[in-house]
């Protein structure tokens, strides 16, 4: 689970994930996730 860099709040859910891929590579899965306190971070999704 991604945790928050700002307060270290673990959080399960995502609000939305798009794919993040160069031309001619594998992307990776991107989230933008929502901790507790409020604060807003992207993260890969696994």
């Amino acid at each position: 689970m991604p945790k928050c860099p700002k307060c270290g709040a673990e959080v399960a859910k995502s609000i939305k994930t798009w794919t993040l891929a160069p031309k001619g590579r594998k992307g990776v899965e991107i989230g933008l996730f929502k901790c507790p306190n409020g604060h807003y971070f992207r993260a890969k999704v696994a």
